[in-house]
């Protein structure tokens, strides 16, 4: 590995695209550029690109990057720091370990990255709750919490209003350029791994599109998802029998962020047992390497977390992954009272010792430790920050949404799961 304390591999190995047009240099970061203004060729190597490699290389911060950084502060494994591990399995130093092989004195490198983060369009069927309406079509009550990311200085009140997304319509600008997929033509030989997100890929046709030109190649790429898990394909057309076995490997992420009820409150119009089908379809496909659950922890689910870390790995029998929400952070789990911190922390501690006994840990020796990695980032990211101050807003932000969407009281769900 890079000695610099900042390195991060993700400037050298790829791009990732985001539907309002930003090209940026992970899904995490800032915009390096935008698909309005350059290609995806011309962002590969400007000046935000070439500054943020130098820097990265030299022990500094680039202020894209301050996302990761944040959340290493706070005792959080981040993306960057998980893939100059060599123990995570998808690591990108252990798939590009000559990664740094191309790169010039002057910071830039040829046209030839192995991967791509494709976030090509905001088509979904759901209305998460800390969903908005760029990353999703049906979330159409922006107006009823907007003042709550206002008050954060967001960027998403700036962009939904200039693209005219307060009722949330459709948007990929990136499907709308030519030369976006002029460029993809030119990258199809190098890649190696592909990650889709949403929108909810698995219904968008755009990704079939993608599908269809990286299929020549299929024997040397993996395809990766953050689905909802809610559908297979698009309803009477193509599907993902159609596609997956064409690729040497698949891996699936699933956003599942509750149990029964609480995954219902928060994914809106999602059926909890629709998932659990779709899950097993999912893990008969002889190429899928695994499928994980991702659990996106926030204040409305954070209680029910060890009884999810249980009911993944123990029932339905997949691994466990999870990120916290980072916006608005009166979604955040660092708002719960500190009553309710504490059993959370304690119910963590202990599922810590119980996950060593379950019978999945025993197909991969690397499941285990990652498993306790990321159980120890959430008790962690509860006590990094108090920020229960603010609990009276988590409460006004998911009362207005519970009117909106006629859904169960907030603090009704709170209170079953906090006694």
């Amino acid at each position: 590995m890079h000695p610099s304390k900042t390195f991060c591999l993700h400037p050298f190995t790829g791009l990732a695209t985001r539907e309002d047009g930003a090209i940026k240099v992970c899904c995490r970061s800032q915009p390096i550029g935008w698909i309005q203004d350059e290609t995806l060729e011309s962002a590969w190597n400007n000046k935000n690109m070439l500054r943020v490699r130098e820097q990265v290389l030299n022990n500094e911060i680039p202020a894209e990057c301050v996302p990761c950084f944040d959340l290493e502060a706070q005792g959080v494994e981040s993306l960057r720091q998980r893939h100059i591990r060599d123990s995570f399995p998808d690591a990108r130093i252990n798939l590009y370990p000559d990664a740094l092989d191309k790169l010039n004195d002057d910071y830039t490198m040829p046209f030839e990255f192995p991967t791509i983060e494709i976030k090509i369009n905001n088509l979904c069927n759901l209305k998460c709750r800390m969903c908005n309406p760029l990353d999703s079509t049906q979330w159409k009550d922006w107006e009823e919490v907007e003042q709550f990311y206002e008050a954060e200085d967001n960027y998403l009140v700036d962009a939904v209003r200039k693209l005219g997304l307060t009722r949330a319509p459709y948007i990929g600008l990136f499907e709308d350029s030519a030369e976006f997929w002029s460029n993809l033509e030119k990258l199809l030989p190098y890649f190696r791994r592909i990650d889709f997100a949403g929108g909810e890929p698995l219904m968008d046709p755009s990704h079939y599109r993608i599908l269809d030109m990286l299929a020549p190649y299929g024997e040397n790429i993996e395809i990766k998802y953050a689905t909802n898990g809610t559908v297979t394909g698009i309803k009477g057309g193509r599907t993902i029998h159609d596609y997956w076995p064409k690729f040497k490997n698949v891996v699936v992420n699933v956003s599942i962020d509750g149990l029964h009820d609480v995954y219902e409150y928060i994914r809106g119009n999602g059926k909890f047992e629709e998932v659990e089908e779709n899950v097993k379809i999912f893990k008969s496909f002889p190429n899928v390497k695994y499928v994980v659950g991702a659990c996106t922890v926030q204040a409305g689910n954070v209680l029910q977390l060890p009884q999810i870390i249980d009911y993944f790995l123990n029932t339905m029998g997949i691994v466990f992954y999870s990120h916290r929400v980072n916006y608005p952070n009166v979604l955040s789990a660092q708002c719960l009272p500190n009553k309710y911190k504490q059993k959370v922390v304690k119910e963590l501690i202990k599922i810590k010792e119980d996950v060593k006994k379950y019978p999945i840990m025993s197909l991969n020796d690397k499941l285990l430790p990652i498993t306790l990695r990321q159980i120890d980032d959430n008790i962690n990211f509860l006590l990094a920050k108090d920020l229960s101050h603010k609990w009276p807003q988590t409460v006004e932000f998911n009362r207005r949404l519970d009117k909106s969407r006629n859904q169960t009281n907030f603090e009704d769900l709170i209170n079953d799961y906090g006694n």
